[in-house]
């Protein structure tokens, strides 16, 4: 017996060695087979119920790229489960405090003998159930990289298997591209994600810090470009349904706060500043959505909704309102087109614009409108400005309508009332100011009578423009308490026609026509205004006589006015005066001239406009007498 037993002890251990041996060969051609290299590791302890290493690394040369893997306080726990007489090894949980994985490069197509049509449900056997790594360092290809905690939990069971994390950053760069004729520069991605995911459905919470970035954004047709576009997604949520089965996506949601900056926008209508949207987002599969606040940096504000389908045209909506003095100012310095001589300080401006993006151009069309806005356009003060016109911008054809605008006054000195314009104007972006204007109406009150240009149509490229303005009604009377000379007076009702010239030089008027209308009426000069005029003069000392107190029964006048502003009036007169020849007929030619801007001048330092414009006249005149001009 003791013999026996002694050559099963050896037959015992000569197994043993050469299952070692056996095993060691197997490794050393398995490490050999998968081109493993560098295999190490220190502070291996092994029990029943597991094995511990304090740290660990491994190489593998793959397409002469090697692929590394380096952890610490790694441990695998298992348990045993009996089959029959025999006991089987079952890994149960793997943990890592912390697992470095370098990836070089992608695998090459060579490589990868079949491309998978759908999720594995059941995953190998030495597999452990849960695999918890609590800071992972992923480096992938093309600059990713992936940090964080990471749990995988159920990999035995295909209907409890559950990623998670709690803290995972995502870093990578974006190359630039070109969607739709939208040209995108190189950026950035930075993701930190909470979330969880299942074989059905995945949530994903982005945190502070979460943005996507591109140095440079390029509108099609390079209608306009901006600068250092940032995207921040903290606080939003992004839920996905799918099938692992037949890899479909079944359903998107991605809904949160959202914050778009930009350092400077360039276009040719805006003046470069940045801008910045605050708003939220609730986008789908159908497509993207955004709805929020957009703010220029000279603080102008619009209410902003995108809408882009994934099978349809991209739309903007916006909507802004400007109030006073102070909305002005910021649209003074946000728009190009804005006309440096235009201040407003009372009232209100409203816009509502919606953009389209299809393939063909850009589409624009929408409605601006006053409500009681008044101010000044240089020095000609302006009150209570309402209505309404329609923009329409398809391509680069622009067309602008309104079916009515008011105006309650305009006053460069001489003040218009209740002032009324309905027209048209068409164009192209590439001519903004060289279009059609087509006028349907436009009528005013002027010293008790009225003037009103009748429709017409002009070409801004083909200078000078003639514009016929009829005058009716006008009272004399009026007019002459307008002027500032104290002693005028007369009676009589104006009508007539002025022709206008409008050039690049300035505004003219050539053979204008101005007459009285019957029974006619009078003319009160103060003699002392005019007694320098008929010293040794016997014909003017008769013309002085005569309008101290003359009594028109015609009265008609040619009107010419040049571009220095020079108005000059070829006056005739019938009628009578009680101190000439006894009250017998007097037929009276009078050539006058009068300089138009120094008269307006005059009328604005007399208070006949208001404060604002007299303090900018006061302030004109003190900066050319300083000038010596």
């Amino acid at each position: 017996m003791r013999r026996f037993l002694l050559w099963v002890l050896v037959l015992l251990v000569t197994l043993v060695f050469a299952a070692g041996l056996y095993a060691q060969n197997a490794w050393e051609d398995w490490i050999q087979a998968n081109n493993i290299r560098n295999l190490e590791w220190q502070g291996a302890d092994v029990s029943l119920a597991g094995i511990q290493l304090e740290r660990f690394s491994v190489t593998q040369l793959r397409g002469g790229h090697n692929y590394r893997a380096e952890g610490e306080a790694v441990s695998l726990d298992w348990s045993w489960r009996w089959q029959g007489l025999m006991p089987e090894l079952v890994p149960d949980r793997m943990r890592a405090g912390r697992l470095t994985v370098t990836v070089p490069a992608w695998p090459d197509t060579g490589e990868q003998k079949e491309t998978p049509t759908a999720f594995p449900r059941h995953l190998p056997s030495w597999l452990p159930d849960t695999v918890r790594i609590e800071q992972l360092v992923l480096t992938l290809p093309d600059g990713i990289r992936a940090t964080g905690d990471l749990t995988v939990s159920g990999l035995s069971s295909p209907a409890a298997r559950k990623i998670a994390f709690s803290g995972l950053t995502l870093e990578a760069p974006v190359p630039g591209m070109i969607r739709s004729g939208w040209r995108l520069g190189d950026g950035q991605v930075r993701l930190v994600v909470a979330g969880n995911a299942d074989e059905q459905s995945a949530t994903l919470d982005f945190r502070d810090g979460s943005r996507v970035e591109f140095a440079r954004v390029e509108a099609p047709d390079n209608a306009a470009h901006a600068d250092d576009l940032q995207i921040d997604l903290s606080g939003t949520t992004l839920t996905a349904g799918y099938s692992l089965q037949s890899m479909a996506l079944q359903g998107l949601a991605f809904k949160g706060p959202l914050v778009v900056t930009v350092a400077d926008v360039h276009q040719q209508q805006l003046y470069p500043q940045s801008w910045r949207f605050d708003g939220r987002t609730d986008s789908s599969l159908e497509g993207l959505s955004f709805d929020g606040r957009l703010v220029s940096d000279a603080g102008t504000e619009a209410s902003v909704g995108v809408r882009v389908p994934f099978d349809g045209i991209p739309e903007l909506d916006a909507n802004m309102t400007a109030v006073g003095a102070k909305g002005a100012r910021r649209l003074a310095k946000t728009f190009t087109a804005w006309p440096g001589a235009l201040e407003i300080g009372e009232g209100s401006l409203k816009a509502a614009l919606r953009l389209r993006f299809p393939p063909e151009g850009v589409q624009l069309q929408g409605d601006v409108r006053s409500v009681g806005l008044g101010g000044l356009f240089g020095r000609t003060a302006w009150t209570h400005l309402d209505g309404a016109a329609s923009i329409s911008l398809v391509g680069e054809r622009l067309d602008i309508r309104t079916s009515g605008v008011t105006l309650d006054a305009l006053n460069p000195g001489i003040a218009l009332s209740t002032i009324r314009v309905a027209g048209r104007y068409r164009t192209t972006m590439e001519r903004v100011a060289a279009g059609t204007v087509t006028l349907e109406s436009a009528s005013a009150q002027l010293l008790g009578g009225s003037l009103r240009i009748e429709p017409a149509e002009w070409q801004l490229s083909q200078m000078p423009l003639r514009i016929p303005v009829q005058l009716a009604g006008v009272e004399l009377s009026q007019l002459m308490q307008v002027y500032p000379a104290e002693g005028l007076a007369g009676s009589g009702v104006l009508r007539g026609t002025v022709p206008l010239q409008v050039s690049k030089q300035g505004v003219s008027i050539q053979a204008g026509q101005v007459e009285a209308l019957a029974p006619g009426g009078s003319l009160k000069l103060p003699a002392d205004r005019l007694s320098g005029m008929a010293q040794g003069n016997e014909a003017m000392a008769l013309v002085v006589r005569a309008m101290q107190n003359f009594n028109y029964s015609v009265l008609s006048s040619t009107v010419d006015y040049d571009q220095d502003g020079k108005l000059m009036l070829g006056l005739r007169l019938e009628g009578s005066s009680p101190y000439v020849r006894d009250g017998h007929p007097i037929v009276l030619n009078i050539n006058l001239e009068e300089d138009i801007p120094a008269l307006l001048t005059s009328l604005q330092l007399a208070g006949r406009v208001n404060e604002a414009v007299t303090e900018k006249v006061r302030n004109l005149l003190q900066k050319r007498e300083a000038s010596g001009q």
